[in-house]
């Protein structure tokens, strides 16, 4: 055959004939094979050992648990990288997660199927329907975190002993906080209780999740992307949803303090019917002195201003946060509502684009306006909770409105933007100027936020003649939306159909002299 017209596959067993020829026999192969084996200096690093046992993990990972084996060996995969201990009962349908300080025990029926969860602090366990619930539902992850937040409470630089003192001071303080949060359940609407009462919506701690208090929830909280929707405000839909802000009680290492070891509070039935809660001090009798402080944790670090830092110090005093690095608080609000995407200390104006409006704001701050990032704050007493979450509210609510103007993904449109300058100097006022829509002088709009459930609006303008708006319609939209951007909208729109109307009154009015004729 012509060498042109060989078959590709011809072509192909010649080339594997020549290859193989290279190769040595099978029997010094396999002979070179067992002499690698034997090489008793040919050890994996710690470095290759670490990957390896990376790669299990994520292949156990994608493995479904469907026996009792399978959960026992991810049970075992999960204790290990969180560095606690794993062992197995006699019989072998009981595992147990420990460290020296609490233990999980995880009880399985022969099938694999989780029958009960336990957890035990310093006495016998306690079932805890939370973590089985978890587990029957294969959320690894989340049994994961609850772990973490087992060994966070015991993340102290102290002894045995002072540790097991320290889970009873937060088990009670969180008594004292579940029975403040009872007495305050005649409060049947539910934005006052957020809003308004001494520790706002209390969840109880479950498995390794820490108690959490709601305090705040915006509007903005409220709305149902997906569905496009607003979320009816309920005790329920707050809890289930996690709407809102919160923070954890927790307890974390610091400088020595005296933290309770009972219950402090007492009530008092007064003849009106009430019940009026007291609080001990801290005494000998019912503290004891810890390498620790109890901790209102955020979610994220909040700006906050200087001066209520001050006043927080001032109930607790313990710092919350490093006062000698401060900077504009203005600045800060912008720089974390945009993720990093504006800069707060730029003078450029801040675009908002709305469905029939575009706005440009210029924020200007006093100069005395400082704040930092504050991401919890320590304090030693159950009577500091309701004081410190008053000034965290004051601070989000003014942070929520700042935070308003704040729309990276707005375009500046300079032909047909409403100019706007936004001045503050406390965080419990700001003030907006803008042209007024009528007659084209200044007007002003202030916001008063002493109430956070209740923001007043007040309309100054030169002319007292030429109204935009009542201040209770600025109000109530203010109120309803807490956004100076759509306040705003609806104050230009007002004054607009004010001005529509004044415009068909006068036409009226002539067509009117018009029809009748002159009269002499």
């Amino acid at each position: 055959k012509d060498n042109a017209k060989e078959s590709p596959m011809e072509n192909l067993l010649e080339k594997l004939r020549a290859k193989a020829s290279q190769y040595k026999p099978w029997g010094d192969m396999a002979k070179a094979l067992r002499m690698a084996l034997m090489e008793k200096h040919h050890l994996v690093d710690s470095a290759d050992r670490n990957r390896l046992q990376k790669c299990l993990d994520t292949i156990q990972k994608s493995i479904k648990v469907t026996s009792m084996q399978s959960m026992i060996e991810r049970l075992d995969t999960i204790t290990r990288q969180q560095g606690l201990i794993f062992t197995t009962g006699p019989d072998g349908q009981e595992c147990f997660i420990s460290s020296d300080m609490f233990y999980v025990e995880v009880l399985l029926e022969s099938s694999g199927e989780v029958k009960d969860v336990k957890i035990a602090h310093h006495g016998d366990p306690v079932s805890c329907p939370e973590l089985t619930q978890v587990l029957l539902k294969g959320d690894f992850a989340e049994f994961t975190s609850h772990l973490e937040g087992l060994a966070s409470i015991y993340q102290l630089n102290a002894d045995k002993k002072q540790k097991t003192k320290a889970y009873l001071a937060l088990q009670a303080l969180e008594t004292d906080l579940s029975n403040v949060s009872q007495l305050q359940s005649f409060m049947n609407e539910p934005s006052n209780r957020v809003h308004k009462s001494p520790v706002g919506i209390l969840q109880p701690r479950k498995g390794g999740h820490p108690m959490k208090l709601t305090f705040f929830i915006s509007p903005y909280d409220l709305l149902d992307l997906e569905s496009k929707s607003s979320i009816p405000l309920t005790v329920d839909a707050i809890l289930e949803k996690q709407l809102g802000h919160s923070v954890s009680v927790c307890i974390e290492s610091s400088s020595a303090h005296k933290l309770q070891t009972m219950s402090l509070i007492s009530v008092t039935n007064t003849p009106e019917g009430k019940n009026l809660p007291s609080f001990a001090a801290l005494s000998n009798l019912n503290s004891t002195t810890l390498p620790a402080s109890f901790v209102l944790k955020l979610p994220k670090p909040i700006p906050m201003a200087l001066a209520l830092v001050r006043k927080i110090h001032a109930i607790t005093s313990i710092e919350c946060a490093d006062t000698t690095c401060c900077q504009s608080l203005l600045s800060l609000i912008i720089t974390q509502a945009s993720e990093g995407k504006l800069n707060g200390s730029s003078d450029r104006g801040l675009n908002v684009t709305l469905p029939d409006q575009h706005h440009c704001y210029y924020l200007s701050g006093s100069p005395d306006l400082q704040g930092v990032l504050v991401s919890g704050v320590q304090f030693t007493h159950p009577t500091h909770v309701p004081q410190i979450l008053v000034f965290l509210r004051q601070q989000l609510l003014f942070n929520s409105l700042i935070a308003s103007c704040v729309r990276p993904a707005s375009r500046q449109n300079a032909e047909s933007s409403h100019m706007f300058e936004v001045s503050t100097t406390s965080i419990s006022n700001i003030s907006i100027s803008f042209e007024h829509p009528l007659d084209e002088s200044l007007a002003t709009v202030d916001l008063n936020l002493n109430e956070i459930t209740s923001v007043k609006c007040r309309i100054y303008t030169l002319n007292s003649d030429i109204s935009i708006c009542s201040d209770e319609y600025a109000s109530k939209v203010m109120q309803r939306c807490l956004s100076i951007p759509v306040t705003m909208r609806a104050v230009i729109r007002k004054a607009q159909g004010q001005r529509m109307r004044m415009s068909n009154q006068t036409d009226s009015y002539y067509s009117a002299l018009n029809s009748n004729g002159p009269s002499y």
